[in-house]
């Protein structure tokens, strides 16, 4: 591991100072995704920021610059769906928030009854009533999260019979358990 220069270490420093505010700055980008990312965003952005060239580290602190820039990319990160941070961190949960209880959004608009825990029960008695290959497309894409070109190399299935196929599963399951909505 190499040793850090002068002005990688002074820029450090700065970060350092600098990391309260960063710390806000990521809470109000984040809004109320921070209790699940806060932290992972952060770090992405520091990531980004520091393999800029030192000396453009350098110039953003000198000319107070660094709070905005590290910011502005923390917005792009959370905002878009083709950043490291939505791949790394957000892609996974996102995936899941329609079927799965185990979210943060769930938690926060549970309703007050039962209904949607009956939904679950049934959604998870119907899967194992699905035929092999729509119980894999729902593992690989709802589950796993899987993207489509992901589970069409792995199975080498035709993009297009694979959206329609998904498509198909998710109205199953829709329609077998739409007494509980």
């Amino acid at each position: 591991m190499k040793e850090l220069t002068k002005e990688e270490i002074w820029v450090r420093e700065e970060l350092t100072k600098l990391w309260p505010q960063l710390q806000i700055n990521e809470k109000k980008v984040l809004g109320t995704g921070y209790q699940l990312y806060g932290g992972d965003l952060l770090a992405v952005a520091i990531e980004f920021f520091l393999e800029k060239p030192i000396d453009n580290q350098v110039e953003a602190f000198k000319e107070g610059k660094a709070e905005n820039y590290i910011t502005w990319i923390m917005n792009i990160q959370a905002k878009h769906d083709t950043t490291k941070f939505y791949h790394q961190y957000k892609k996974h949960t996102i995936r899941m928030r329609e079927y799965y209880p185990d979210t943060y959004l769930y938690d926060q608009h549970k309703p007050e009854d039962d209904s949607d825990d009956d939904l679950m029960v049934c959604i998870k008695e119907a899967i194992k009533h699905l035929d092999p290959f729509e119980r894999m497309l729902v593992e690989e894409r709802i589950i796993k999260g899987s993207g489509y070109e992901e589970i069409r190399d792995k199975y080498d299935i035709p993009y297009y019979s694979l959206s329609n196929e998904i498509t198909k599963v998710k109205k199953k399951l829709k329609k077998l358990c739409q007494h509980y909505r």
